[in-house]
């Protein structure tokens, strides 16, 4: 019977050290990017879900109940800001009815503002301007080093609320930043050799990895933020497409890319591509890596 009981609790043993660590922390993210970061982070100390999806436009997700649901277990909510979820992302909190992720608390966590935004505006503004963000462009998390930047304060955050992980969560933050800048350096020796120097896009989404790669945005397809292309302004960017030699078109995967159809008959050499600009925006792209992976591959010419 003693050999038995010894089997049988040496069994239970190795039953248990198989089962993964029960998780600390519930994040909830507004976005499939600041998910994958969290993940990063924390691994298996930690639960993450996104409300938005990689195929969806951030700006336009529906306030469902059941992400106020989600929203009310949640020890921490992770949010870019910058605007970017202004029109749904209240409606869930009020919902939620969860203290803890109230804005002003520890368990809520706005990243954009923390990375040095691009196109802050100044003064008055109207909107007559378009979808305009006054406090800077919210596509933070499409530049690798912001990218690394945010997984260190998320890991800080983290931190905050589970003291005894604190030093896993940093040292998982600081892994995935050095990861990305040795990444990186691959990357912009990759976009160099391709020559592509001047890319148009359909929003201002992809402003922050053009930015980082030294690529120009000459042109956009929309006339202004928010608004969709009309024939006049599209005639105006096949000219420019023309006199700058601008090579390729990118649509964001949650762009209708008909428009494109004219300017390509207009201007058959350019290359036109719809690509993804969140993580699970297209089939393969689990992680940022792979989003910038991707995003770097089709500029380059080797994705068709």
């Amino acid at each position: 019977m003693k050999t038995i009981s010894l089997l049988l609790l040496g069994a239970l043993v190795l039953v248990c050290r198989a089962l993964p660590a029960e998780a600390r922390l519930t994040v909830i993210t507004t976005t499939t990017d600041l998910r994958s970061v969290v993940r990063e982070v924390g691994g298996d100390a930690v639960t993450a879900e996104a409300i938005g999806r990689g195929t969806q436009d951030p700006h336009f997700v529906e306030a469902k109940p059941s992400f106020m649901l989600k929203a009310s277990k949640a020890d921490l909510l992770i949010a870019v800001g910058l605007e970017l979820e202004v029109g749904w992302l209240p409606s869930i909190l009020r919902g939620a009815r969860n203290p803890r992720i109230k804005p002003g608390n520890p368990g809520y966590l706005e990243v954009g503002p923390l990375v040095d935004p691009l196109e802050v505006k100044q003064g008055n503004l109207s909107r007559a301007e378009g979808d305009v963000h006054p406090f800077g462009n919210p596509h933070v998390l499409l530049d690798p080093f912001r990218a690394g930047t945010i997984a260190v304060k998320i890991a800080e955050r983290l931190g905050e609320l589970d003291p005894p992980n604190a030093s896993r969560y940093a040292e998982g933050a600081v892994s995935f930043q050095k990861r990305l800048a040795e990444r990186t350096k691959d990357w912009q020796a990759r976009l160099k050799k391709s020559g592509v120097r001047k890319v148009v896009t359909y929003h201002k989404t992809l402003t922050y990895f053009l930015s980082r790669f030294n690529i120009e945005n000459p042109a956009i397809l929309e006339p202004k933020p928010g608004i969709p292309p009309t024939s006049g302004h599209i005639l105006q960017v096949i000219s420019l497409i023309r006199d700058a030699k601008v090579p390729l078109i990118l649509v964001e995967n949650y762009f209708d890319p008909t428009v494109t159809r004219k300017i390509q008959q207009e201007v058959p050499s350019v290359r036109i591509h719809t690509v993804p600009v969140a993580v699970e925006g297209a089939p393969g792209v689990t992680t940022l890596e792979e989003l910038y992976e991707h995003l770097v591959s089709t500029i380059e010419g080797s994705r068709r």
